[in-house]
C-alpha cells in the first residue's frame, strides 16, 4: 500500500478537497483507496461528502473499535476512515494513541492500494507525525505570499526536524501553469538555498468557481462537475499517480514508532 500525507503550511489552501477529489480520481482508475480524516479535532472529509458518520476515530482512541469498524464508503470504493470536530483531547493524541492509530492502518494495508492522510494544517505534532509515517508527503500551497512561506515553514521542519526526505509539492488554485511554476521555483529555490533540500513538483489543480459551488453542495467537484476545470486537474494526477509517488512500499510503524508500540504492549 503506497501511503501519501497530504499537508500544507496554513489552513485555507483546499487540502481536504485535494485529498478527497485525488482520492476519488484514482478509485475512479481503479486503484482501491483508503482516505483518512487525520485532522483528528477538526474535520472536515465527511462534511466535502455529505455524510455523518455513525461512528468515528474518537471510538477508535477509546479502545472501542479498531479502525476497519469504523471505515465508511464513500463513492467509486474508495473508503473514508471519519475523525471528529469539537474534541479538544483529539488535538493532542498521546505517542502511544498515535502509534496505535498507525499499526491498525498497517493491518488495513494489504486491502488497499493508496492510503491517503488528509492532515491538519499548521506546525503541529499530530502532522508532523503522520508525515513522518507516510512514504510520501505532498505539500500543498497556494500562489498566496502567506502560504508560500508557510508552504517553505513546513518543508524545513520536516525535512530537518523529522527525517523527511522526499516532499512534493502540489499548487492549488493556480490561474496557468506558469503560475503554478513561479510558486515552484521559489519553493524549491530558498529550500535549496537555505536547507539544500531538493523539492519535487508534480502538477497544479485550477482555481475555479465550479469546485465552490461542489463545496456548498457537500459533493465532490469531480462528481458534481466532472468536465470542470478543477476535475480535469485532478483526474489528470491521478493519471500519472505512478510516475510521481515511486518511493518503495515500508510499513507505517518503523524505528521510533516501533518502539513506542512495544512499550505500550508490555504496558497493557
Amino acid at each position: 500500500m503506497k501511503s501519501i500525507a497530504i499537508t500544507s503550511g496554513k489552513g485555507g489552501v483546499g487540502k481536504t478537497n485535494i485529498a478527497v477529489n485525488f482520492g476519488l480520481s484514482l478509485a475512479e482508475s481503479g486503484k482501491r483507496v483508503l482516505l483518512f480524516d487525520a485532522d483528528l479535532g477538526l474535520a472536515n472529509v465527511d462534511i466535502l461528502f455529505g455524510f455523518t458518520a455513525k461512528h468515528n476515530v474518537a471510538d477508535v482512541l477509546d479502545g472501542k473499535l479498531h479502525l476497519r469498524d469504523i471505515m465508511v464508503e464513500a463513492s467509486n470504493g474508495m473508503q473514508v476512515l471519519p475523525a471528529t470536530s469539537g474534541f479538544l483531547q483529539l488535538e493532542h493524541p498521546s505517542q502511544s494513541e498515535l502509534a496505535m492509530l498507525a499499526e491498525q492502518m498497517d493491518e488495513l494495508s494489504q486491502d488497499f492500494d493508496v492510503l491517503l492522510l488528509d492532515t491538519g494544517a499548521g506546525l503541529r505534532d499530530t502532522v508532523f507525525f503522520f508525515c513522518s509515517v507516510a512514504e510520501e508527503v505532498l505539500v500543498v500551497a497556494t500562489p498566496e505570499p502567506t502560504a508560500i512561506t508557510d508552504a517553505y515553514a513546513m518543508i524545513k521542519i520536516l525535512t530537518t526536524n523529522h527525517q523527511v526526505q522526499t516532499i512534493k509539492l502540489l499548487v492549488n488554485e493556480a490561474i496557468d501553469e506558469r503560475e503554478a511554476r513561479q510558486v515552484f521555483n521559489k519553493l524549491a529555490n530558498v529550500s535549496k538555498t537555505h536547507i539544500d533540500f531538493e523539492l519535487d513538483y508534480i502538477g497544479w489543480i485550477a482555481k475555479d468557481i465550479q469546485l465552490e459551488k461542489a463545496v456548498r453542495k457537500r459533493k465532490p467537484v469531480v462528481q458534481s462537475y466532472p468536465s470542470a476545470l478543477a476535475s480535469k486537474s485532478f483526474k489528470s494526477l491521478a493519471k500519472d499517480f505512478g510516475s510521481f509517488f515511486t518511493s518503495p512500499s515500508q510499513p507505517l510503524i518503523s524505528g521510533f514508532w516501533q518502539e513506542v508500540i512495544q512499550q505500550r504492549k508490555v504496558a497493557s
